[in-house]
Parts: structure tokens; C-alpha cells; sequence
């Protein structure tokens, strides 16, 4: 008997980390945007269309235990083509060298996501504040952050650049996705 409870016991403690879920992106539902600042006045709306990511949450302790995503440059669309295509240009993201960004969680804790953002070849620690709802097999994952683009060199080269496009950039992530 007490064999059988040891084993019982082991075979449960093995099985704890099975509590984590993947999920599988609803990328009709889901949107990855940012706002940048233009001639100091207005504000630029951006979206990027085509992304993917790799979502993995434990719902028992309420824990997000994987998100990856990659996101194709190309897609960029900013509803004006002529500064799209500027923004997939070598000055800007550089989309023919640099074809994707990509992000990789390395934690979470507390309401913040924090990881490792890659655009070009650089690569810098962020830190999103997010909030992560599941309801039933779905997930919901909304988390904003700040960066300076010019920390990853995109960078207009332009004497105006300054003046014309702001250093700081606000990204928003809405993520849905539902339980494999």
C-alpha cells in the first residue's frame, strides 16, 4: 500500500507542470498596433496584419509560462502605402534584410511580461504591463509598452527626423486565443 501511494503520490507531482496549456493564436481576432508621435502635433496609428505566436498559460496558478511571437515587417500598414513602404525601407525596418521582429517572454510576474524584443539585429530587455483573462478555453491577452526606436536603429536618415517622427513608440497587443 505504501508503495502505491508513493507511486500515486510521484505520478501527481510528475504531472503538475501538465496544468500549463498551449493555446493556439486567433489572429482574426488579435492585433498587434502602435502609435508614434508625427511633427510633434499628431499621433500615427500603425497596425502590423500578419504575425504569429506561441502562447502557453497555466490557468491553475493563473501564470503565463510561454509567449513567443514573430512579426512580418511587411505587413506594416499605417493606412498610407507611401509611408509603409518608407517604413520596410534600409533607413527604417530594413524589411529586405530584417524580414521579422520577434519577441521572447523570459517572465511574468505580477501583471508584467518581460522579454527580450528583437527588430533588425537588436535586441533589448522590454517590459509589457499586461492583463491576461481566461474564459474557459479562451485567453485574452492585452499588454502595452514604450520603446525608443532609435534603441533598435530605426532611425530616419533625414534631416528633418527628428522633428517629423517621434523616438518614442507606444505598442499595444490585444491577443486572443483558444486552448489547443
Amino acid at each position: 500500500m505504501k508503495k502505491f501511494l508513493c507511486s500515486l503520490s510521484l505520478a501527481a507531482a510528475l504531472s503538475l507542470p501538465a496544468l500549463a496549456a498551449p493555446y493556439a493564436l486567433d489572429s482574426a481576432n488579435s492585433k498587434i498596433d502602435f502609435q508614434v508621435s508625427h511633427l510633434k502635433l499628431t499621433q500615427v496609428d500603425g497596425k502590423f496584419n500578419k504575425f504569429s505566436a506561441t502562447i502557453d498559460y497555466d490557468q491553475a496558478s493563473s501564470t503565463l509560462k510561454i509567449l513567443e511571437g514573430v512579426v512580418d515587417i511587411t505587413s506594416v500598414d499605417t493606412a498610407n502605402p507611401k509611408r509603409d513602404a518608407h517604413l520596410q525601407a534600409e533607413d527604417m525596418f530594413d524589411a529586405k534584410k530584417y524580414p521579422n521582429m520577434t519577441f521572447k517572454m523570459t517572465k511574468f510576474e505580477a501583471g508584467k511580461i518581460y522579454g527580450d524584443l528583437t527588430i533588425r539585429s537588436t535586441t533589448k530587455p522590454i517590459v509589457l504591463d499586461a492583463t491576461i483573462q481566461p474564459n474557459g478555453k479562451e485567453l485574452t491577452i492585452n499588454a502595452t509598452t514604450k520603446i525608443l526606436r532609435s534603441d533598435f536603429d530605426v532611425s530616419w536618415h533625414n534631416i528633418f527626423k527628428d522633428n517629423a517622427v517621434g523616438d518614442e513608440v507606444k505598442i499595444t497587443l490585444n491577443l486572443k486565443a483558444n486552448a489547443k
